[in-house]
Order: structure tokens, then sequence, then C-alpha cells
């Protein structure tokens, strides 16, 4: 852990004197990268994230969407990379126990997880390793809080062998006058509730701002507790009433909380390190200051509703200490049995300077001409894919039903669609998506890509999108090329999110994403939130024996970083798919007008054409006989036909549906034709074994 000799100047010329080791170990842990965003928050403010319908933005744990009247959702996307590159079970598991603190923060009650997932290949046994523990950990949090896992991503590639990118998201509701009223004055209580402090975890923020070299200190990661954790969750649900503000103590740990909330609140901090309740009396209090222990919150709450707040947590058998009280003035002063640590201006504390990094352009590798492969074999080689696979070997070992909401499940649609059925059939619609592939070629399309993508997703399931989180993840900053590649990926965001009309409520960048000098590909995942106002309407990636097969929108040539191009050839070269947004736009108003009137409808994207026929059947157990060159198209060939990316395109199906007509549900085969000459024939049992992960 260290600062850089410019922080430190700004720290001594900032306190008028050399700073307490206490000091630095606030300023170690509070102005990392992970928690103070140094080098990304200039461009991240470009932004677009307000909206009529957007309560609270960026800028707090966590924000509020309104999608009925006086009923707010809340998500929130973080990563949690480093730590489950070393440690898989527990850096997974910590990362969807901290994001759902996060959602507690507004009050909300978690009702799903999405989680997206960037592994090395799968036959390789350390990336193996990484993913089955991955996989665990998530579940065995999950499960156990009783938050269903509803939906995410899994993706394969090299660069994520030793370094994966893990993702996950929450999202809670909560009904306007249970969120809690915020401010605080002088004399309110500082509360801290939940585990013992110790030392897991410790430097757990500062251990994400640098990059992987092997070695790591285990220590580094914090250890889950899922148990304590359900109790947090029950614990919110009663405090409500009684607190003015509650804060997750995540990322840089009392550091890192005492700061924002001294600086949101705009008032000072006295807070006695002695008095905080602890499960390692041998830990020293520095340790304690920046500890993240997982499984904490702070609840900030008035004298006289102190005895509210206990006797929930009194209830619930959750430990607590009252370590802290805010006071007039704008210092934080932190004691150790009388002792003064640390005695800091909130300015100072809650103000890492900003660092711009040289940027870098490069060009991609060029798409040189290709030629045009034994297409039987060509879309075996796609659709046996990792990529392009159902993951029902993930998404098995998640409890995706409890809670009763999820309407549709993993794996059988685009997106998942969970029941709010306090408000009758209201529903929400969530999509996680990104394309590494895409960002390594074009960080600006490729992000815009990801939010379009996820948009398209969610609309074609039947919902009409409200709102997105994003999650950039890159190598170090301090790379020309890389540090590009962030400025083009937030350019790309910001374009598709005003074209869309999609503002961005949150999100978090994951920087020093390497491991020995070997940086990730750019990977833009974005996540996005839509409503249904039936969710028995929704759309099934499914259609029905007899029914009429139809493709919306125009397949273009673009294989440029397409699956097709990596699997069959063996290259990833080219620029991602063009992007149309009046066309993304017009999707949702198609699809809400054949609301409720088809089988079921799915997106064309990683795959292409071929990919989102065999995803149908395969979940169909249905074959067809689809003519692919009845589809409108601007290319003749015919692998381009099959395999391109080409945005702005949906199949339907049903006895009607939009778009043109290239087929028919039937049998239990799964034929496609070009005319009457058949260029691929397999059984449907066939492609979903071929399919499967």
């Amino acid at each position: 852990m260290s600062l850089s000799s410019r922080e430190l100047e700004l720290i001594k010329a900032g306190l008028g004197r050399e700073p307490t080791p206490a000091e630095l170990a606030l300023f170690t842990a509070h102005w990392s990268e992970h928690c103070s965003y140094k080098s990304t928050r200039r461009y991240l403010r470009d932004l677009p994230g307000s909206a009529p319908w957007v309560v609270r933005g960026r800028g707090t744990d966590a924000p509020l969407v309104e999608v009925a009247r006086g009923l707010y959702v809340s998500f929130k996307i973080e990563s949690h990379n480093h730590p489950s590159a070393v440690d898989p079970y527990n850096g997974a598991a910590t990362g969807v126990g901290g994001i759902i603190r996060d959602i507690l923060t507004v009050g909300a009650t978690p009702i799903a997880l999405l989680v997206n997932l960037h592994f090395g290949p799968p036959e390789d046994r350390h990336a193996r390793w990484i993913f089955t523990n991955v996989v665990r950990g998530i579940a065995d949090y999950g499960n156990r809080v009783g938050v269903p896992v509803v939906g995410g991503e899994t993706w394969f590639d090299d660069d994520f062998t030793y370094t994966p990118i893990v993702l996950a998201t929450c999202i809670g509701i909560v009904r306007a006058e249970e969120v809690p009223p915020g401010g605080a004055s002088p004399g309110d209580l500082i509360v801290v509730a939940g585990l013992g402090a110790d030392r897991s975890g410790l430097g757990g923020s500062a251990f994400a701002s640098k990059t992987l070299e092997g070695g790591e200190d285990l220590g580094a990661v914090q250890v889950a507790n899922p148990l304590m954790g359900k109790r947090l969750i029950d614990a919110v649900r009663e405090a409500r009433r009684c607190i003015k503000y509650i804060k997750d103590l995540g990322g840089g740990g009392l550091a890192t909380a005492l700061a924002e909330l001294s600086h949101w609140l705009s008032l000072g901090v006295e807070f006695h390190l002695d008095k905080l309740h602890v499960s390692d009396q041998a830990a020293a209090p520095e340790e304690l200051l920046i500890s993240e222990t997982q499984e904490r919150l702070v609840f900030v709450v008035s004298p006289e509703s102190l005895r509210c707040l206990t006797s929930v947590l009194d209830k619930y058998d959750i430990p607590y200490s009252v370590p802290g009280r805010f006071v007039a003035g704008g210092r934080i002063r932190v004691y150790w049995r009388g002792s003064l640590l640390v005695d800091v201006p909130v300015e100072l504390a809650d103000g890492a300077p900003d660092f711009e990094w040289p940027q870098e352009p490069y060009e991609p590798p060029a798409l040189l001409e290709i030629p045009e492969p034994p297409l039987e074999k060509a879309v075996d080689a796609v659709l046996s894919s990792p990529n392009v696979a159902k993951k029902e070997s993930v998404y098995v070992r998640f409890d995706y039903d409890v809670g009763v909401r999820t309407v549709v499940k993993p794996g059988e649609g685009d997106a998942a669609v969970l029941k709010i059925y306090e408000y009758g059939q209201l529903g929400i619609v969530v999509k996680g998506d990104s394309n590494p592939r895409y960002t390594y070629l074009d960080p600006y399309l490729g992000a815009a890509n990801a939010l379009i993508k996820a948009y398209r997703n969610v609309a074609v399931a039947g919902g009409i999108p409200l709102a997105a989180v994003d999650s950039i993840n890159l190598g170090s900053p301090q790379r020309p090329r890389v540090y590009w590649q962030f400025v083009q990926a937030v350019r790309g965001l910001r374009d598709a999110a005003e074209a869309l009309g999609v503002p961005i409520v949150g999100g978090k960048v994951s920087l020093y994403n390497e491991y020995t000098n070997r940086p990730v590909k750019p990977t833009a995942t974005v996540v996005v939130l839509g409503r249904i106002d039936d969710v028995s309407k929704a759309n099934k990636a499914v259609w029905r024996d007899g029914d009429s097969i139809f493709v919306w929108g125009v397949t273009r040539g673009e294989v440029g970083g397409s699956e097709y191009l990596k699997r069959v050839h063996g290259i990833v070269a080219g620029r991602p798919p063009e992007v149309d947004y009046s066309a993304e736009r017009e999707i949702v108003s198609v699809v809400q007008r054949w609301l409720g009137r088809l089988s079921g409808a799915t997106d064309v994207g990683v795959g292409g054409l071929i990919t989102a026929l065999a995803k149908m059947a395969a979940n169909s157990g249905v074959g067809c006989d689809v003519d692919v060159c009845k589809a409108p198209s601007e290319t003749s060939r015919l692998d381009f036909l099959l395999f391109s990316e080409s945005n702005g395109r949906f199949v339907a199906a049903g006895e009607e549906g939009p778009g043109a007509p290239i087929g028919r549900a039937q049998g239990d085969e799964f034929v496609i034709r070009c005319g009457s000459a058949a260029v691929y024939r397999r059984r449907v049992e066939e492609i979903a074994r071929m399919m499967a992960l």
C-alpha cells in the first residue's frame, strides 16, 4: 500500500504537518483508486444521469428509480475482480454481500441478483478452478441470504485466465415513505452494526488498486458471513422507522465511511476506535480504521431514537457499538483510548486529487478478406462455443425462485423478469451485457454496443428501459493505451445513453486488472432496468410447434469481433457492429405493440441469426424449417447472413408476428435453408447438447 509523492505532499500541505500513521492509513485506503476514482471521475461526470423517474442518481451508495407511483427500485453494480483472482470463493461471495448492503442503504428490500462473469477458457485448469469456486461462492451466499440470482452472463477469453472479471448487481424495492430521510445534525450518533472488526480484508481497496503479480496476501481478501448478512437484511426492514441514514461499511472500511459521511452530511465526526466492537483484540487501531470486515453497516440515528434502533438489533442478535457522533465543524477526529490519532479536514479526507494520464489511440487489426468455410462445420463450431452456450451448469447452482418473484428464469429468455406482486401484475425487467472483444477492437463502439445489447434484451423480453448502471474494467491507467480505452468507453456509454434516453444512475470502475504485465481486454458491462406493466405477457425465447417465425431488422455483413470470426477463423479483428439508435428505440415500440400476442422472442446478438434460432429451438424442444435468405439483408454472403452480429434485430414466433416471415417451427429437426437448398440440418436434441456448457 502506498501513496504517490505528489499525494503525500498534498496531505502534508493540507495538514500543515507530517501525517500520523493512522492518518496515512486513512488516506491510503480512501485515496486508493478503488475508493476515490481519482483517475476516472472527471470523465464519469459526463455520463447522463437524470430523468423525471430518477429520484436519486449517482454519488451515494445506491440510486432510486421510480417504476410506479410511490414505488422505487434501487439497483447497483459492483466488481470484485482482484479478490476473486486470489480467493475465488470468498472474493465472489463478499462481492455479492457487499452489493446487497449497498441496496440496504436506501432501506430497500433486496429481491434479486445478477452476475456478469468473465473467465479464462473452461479447459484451462487454473481458469476452471477460478470459475468453479466463483460460482460456488455466489451460490452459497445468495442461497443462504435468500436473494435469488436471476440472470447475468458468463464469458470466456484467454485474457481472464488469471484475472477474472466478477461483477454482481443487486436489485431492491422500497416504497417512497420507507426510504431513510437522510441528513444529520450535530449530536447524532454513529452506530456500527454487524460483525466485530478484525483484520480480514485489511487493505483490500489498496490491494484492488494495483496489478496482480502472483503470491498476493490472502489477508487482503474479505471473508463472507451470509448468516449475518441475512440478519442485516431483516433488521433494516424494521429499523427504517428509527434512523436517518444508512452507510455500507465496505471498501476502505471506516476510513472511507467516515470521510464520505462527513462530506455528504457537511458535518464533522468524533469517533472512538476503542469503543468499536471487535473480534480481533490484537488488531491495532490503524488496522481497525481500514479493516474491511464484512457484514457491517453504519446507522446514523438521533440520541432519542437510539433505543428504537438497538431494540431491532437486539431482536436479530446483531452485535453493535456506538463509537462516534457527528459534531459541528469540518474535521474528522479519531481517538484511541483518549489519544487523538486522526485530525483531518473533511475536504482533505474526501479530496483525493484528480489524475490525468497520457492517452495513446490504437487501430485494431484490420479484417482482411476471409474465405467462406464449409457451413456445416462452421455452424457446429459457433453453436458449441462456450460464449453462446446455455449456461445451465452455472445457473442450476443458484436458487433463482426464492422469493417467488421470478417470472422469466435464467436461460428462459433474453432478460430476467420479476413480479412486484405487491402491485398486481407490475414487474421489472433486468439484463446485463458486455463483449470484451468489441471493446478491445473499438472501446467507443464496444461500450455503446454493451448498452444497446442490454437495452434490446430488456425490450425484446417486454420491458420499457428506464435506467442503467455500468462497470468498466481495464488494466493500469498508467498505460496510455489503457487510459485511452477508458476515455473512449465512457464516450461510447455517454452517447448511447443520451441517444436512447436511458440515464446511467450508478456504476463502478475497476482498474489495474492485469497479471504479470498483461492487461485484460477492456470490459464495459451495462445492466439495464426496465418496467413491464403485465408480467404475464413477458416474452420467453421459445416457440410452439406450428408457429410462424419472423425476423425484425436488417442483417449486414458485420462480422468484426464476432464469435464466428474467433471460432471458425481463429482471429479477433475488424470493427464491432455499428449502432442505429432509432432502430433500437423502434424495437421497444414494436415489441410493446405485440406484447401478449407472440409465443416468444429473442434478440439477435453473439453468434448471429443462426444462434438465435438454435436457442429458440433448444429452449422449446421443437425444431424448425427456416429459409434464412428470406431475412432482410444487405449482404450476399451466406456465412455473413448466418453469423453477422448486426444490431437492431430480433426473432419472433407466433401465428402472426413483426418483421419478415422466414419459416415455421415444427417437428424435431433444426433445418436451415437458403432457398430450396438445405445448408444445415440437425436434430433438436443434438442442438441442445451442442449448446450445453
